[in-house]
C-alpha cells in the first residue's frame, strides 16, 4: 500500500510540476491530485523538495538506463549501437513524457541541484556517447570531426521532440506522445546518421521517401 501511495504522488507532482511549474506547485496541490492526506507528502519525501528531486534523480537513472548497450547490440556495428541508444532514450522519454518535460525545462535553470545533476547523470551521459562515437570513428564507421560537436547535435536531437513537442508537432503534424512518431523520427535521425557521421550519400529512394514523410 505505501508504495501505491508513494507511485500515486510522484505521479500526480509530475503532472503539476509539468504543467505549472515547481514554484507554482504547492504540497496542498499535490495530496490533492493524488487524493491523499497533505502530511504524506512530507513522511514520504521529506516535503516537496525532496519530491522534487527524487523525481529528477529516477528520470536521469532511467535515462542512463536506456543507454546501456547490451552483448546482443554489442555485437552489431557502431552505427546500428548508436540508432539502438537513440531509440532507446526516445522511447524511454515518451513513455515518461511528464517526467522528461519537466526535466528538460529545470535543466536550463541555473541551480545547486541542477550543477550536481550536470556533474553527475549527464556527464555519464555525454563519456558514454562519446565512447560510442571515438570507437566508431577509430574503426572507420563515422567519419572523424568534433566530438563535441557531435554530442552537441545528438543531445539535441534526442531531446527535442519533448523539450519542446509544440515544434515537432508543428514540423511532423504528428504528436511526440503518438506511438508511431518514433519510427518516423529515427528514420530522419538515420538519414542524418548516415549523412553526416558515416559519409553515406542516400539513394534516390530514400530521399524521395524522407521528403514524403
Amino acid at each position: 500500500m505505501s508504495e501505491a501511495t508513494r507511485d500515486k504522488m510522484k505521479e500526480a507532482a509530475a503532472r503539476l510540476f509539468y504543467t505549472q511549474g515547481y514554484h507554482g506547485t504547492s504540497v496542498r496541490h499535490i495530496a490533492e491530485q493524488a487524493n491523499v492526506n497533505i502530511a504524506l507528502v512530507s513522511y514520504y519525501f521529506g516535503g516537496k523538495k525532496g519530491l522534487f528531486e527524487q523525481l529528477m534523480t529516477q528520470f536521469l537513472e532511467g535515462y542512463l538506463e536506456a543507454m546501456h548497450i547490451d552483448d546482443e547490440t554489442r555485437m552489431k556495428s557502431t552505427r546500428e549501437q548508436l540508432l539502438s541508444v537513440i531509440r532507446s532514450l526516445l522511447s524511454y522519454q515518451q513513455n515518461h513524457y511528464h517526467l522528461a518535460r519537466m526535466v528538460h525545462r529545470e535543466m536550463t535553470m541555473d541551480s545547486v541541484l541542477v550543477r550536481e545533476l550536470m556533474s553527475t547523470y549527464l556527464r555519464k551521459e555525454k563519456h558514454d556517447f562519446e565512447q560510442l562515437l571515438r570507437r566508431g570513428m577509430k574503426e572507420g564507421s563515422f567519419n572523424k570531426q568534433p566530438i563535441d560537436f557531435v554530442l552537441i547535435q545528438l543531445r539535441g536531437m534526442i531531446t527535442l521532440p519533448y523539450y519542446s513537442p509544440q515544434y515537432l508537432r508543428e514540423l511532423y503534424q504528428l504528436s511526440t506522445t503518438e506511438p508511431y512518431f518514433i519510427n518516423r523520427y529515427v528514420e530522419h535521425l538515420t538519414s542524418w546518421i548516415d549523412s553526416c557521421l558515416c559519409g553515406i550519400e542516400p539513394t534516390r529512394t530514400n530521399r524521395v521517401m524522407l521528403k514524403i514523410n
